[in-house]
């Protein structure tokens, strides 16, 4: 309990190399059927394009084992004006799916969250990783919402529940990036640790989409 709680003071996520996959020139493949409208606006808190080499995964249980069921990925955004209604929420995720032999994971489901600046709950969905991410790459997938109005600063919280992993940019942080911690309440910095001494920001993938 003890060394839990030293990770969870120094608010640092640690890296174990062999559990991080890396994808040069990873295709952020996208849903035709994602019900986009012309005149929705992408909001996004990481730099990565088309083919990027700076993207990693991560699940949670790497870093919080058996209590990874409480803890999520969270990105902060910005409304971009009043009355801006949020009714997508995009997320670079993969679920394991083993194309060679078409072993598709067992369905189990994650969960996604809203909250408002003051981390209240303002929407919540649970649905199958296999719906959204059995694909051969890691795939940056719409979830679509119901019209939900946020107003300046709020959150979306993705839990991977250690079924799936979801894409991090490990260069060009941003700040807008943390792990949620529902236990406590709490937003936790997300940065890796390098080396010993040495932490870098991260950005989550997962974005908004609304207008």
């Amino acid at each position: 309990m003890s060394s839990q709680g030293d990770r969870l003071k120094k608010m640092v996520l640690l890296i174990s190399a062999f559990c991080f996959l890396a994808f040069t020139g990873l295709c952020l493949a996208q849903s035709n059927e994602d019900g986009s409208g012309l005149n929705m606006t992408e909001l996004k808190q990481d730099s990565t394009t088309n083919a990027s080499e700076n993207v990693q995964l991560y699940s949670a249980g790497e870093d919080w084992g058996l209590n990874s069921f409480f803890f999520g990925e969270a990105v902060k955004f910005a409304a971009p004006k009043p009355g801006w209604n949020l009714k997508q929420i995009k997320v670079l995720g993969w679920n394991y799916y083993n194309e060679t032999s078409m072993a598709v994971p067992s369905p189990s489901n994650f969960l996604v969250e809203v909250r408002d600046a003051d981390l209240n709950l303002l929407y919540r969905l649970a649905d199958t990783q296999n719906a959204y991410f059995t694909d051969k790459v890691p795939v940056l997938r719409a979830i679509n919402i119901p019209p939900l109005p946020v107003t300046e600063t709020f959150y979306i919280v993705f839990y991977d529940r250690s079924i799936m992993k979801i894409g991090v940019e490990v260069e060009n942080g941003t700040g807008n990036s943390y792990v949620y911690d529902s236990i406590n309440n709490r937003m936790i910095p997300a940065e890796f640790r390098i080396e010993e001494s040495n932490t870098t920001k991260v950005n989550w993938i997962i974005r908004a989409v609304g207008e």
